[in-house]
């Protein structure tokens, strides 16, 4: 009798978890943005004691890929910078952010950022600088709001903060060699996600 009313409430207990999941609702989406901003460069030319420092606002677009889930959201992103001065300026990581739902209309998000930079800077003849063509790891973090327009997009503002470490010498042609450095890149951008249920 004890064996098979042991076995009547383990079948009941197995049942009710199913019905106990359910109970508890976790939202999860797939995530597809398109993103559009203007970045800032610390970059420093160091040429014979002359040192060019150029703070340029870079417009850029991006692409980002991601998951959300209730608190926690991830995407991987490709970014291109139209960049005057640079031949190439790209880069490619991920983000990881936590939202703070405040509210039903926004939420607030943190997060940190990593990934690579593609930077080739190109020769300026007049100043007898030479082209520096490098890679460098990227690290920083990002905060912003989200504006749910709807329920399957979200308006996101936001701004990112990613450290470089570029310390590159190039000879100039003359036996001189010019440093190029490069510290970190800042930048205010918007972005339209579309999400689209997992489950």
């Amino acid at each position: 009798m004890k064996k098979s009313l042991s076995k009547v409430v383990l079948a009941a207990m197995i049942a009710t978890v199913p019905l106990a999941a359910d109970n508890y609702s976790y939202d999860t989406y797939s995530l597809f943005a398109i993103e559009g901003g203007v970045t800032n460069v610390d970059i420093e030319r160091n040429d014979a004691g002359n040192i060019d420092v150029d703070n340029t606002g870079l417009p850029n677009i991006g692409l980002k890929i991601g998951a959300q889930g209730n608190d926690f959201r991830a995407f991987l992103s490709a970014r291109y910078y139209n960049a005057d001065d640079f031949s190439k300026l790209m880069t490619a990581g991920g983000e990881l952010q936590y939202l703070f739902n405040f509210s039903k209309a926004a939420n607030f998000f943190i997060g940190a950022n990593a990934g690579q930079a593609f930077i080739k800077v190109g020769a300026d003849s007049d100043k007898n600088i030479p082209s520096m063509d490098t890679t460098s790891m990227y690290y920083g973090g990002d905060a912003g709001f989200n504006i749910h327009a709807t329920e399957l997009i979200d308006i996101e503002i936001g701004a990112k903060y990613m450290v470089l470490d570029v310390n590159e010498n190039r000879d100039n042609g003359s036996g001189a060699l010019v440093n190029f450095k490069i510290d970190s890149m800042v930048t205010a951008y918007a972005s339209v996600i579309f999400k689209w249920q997992m489950n």
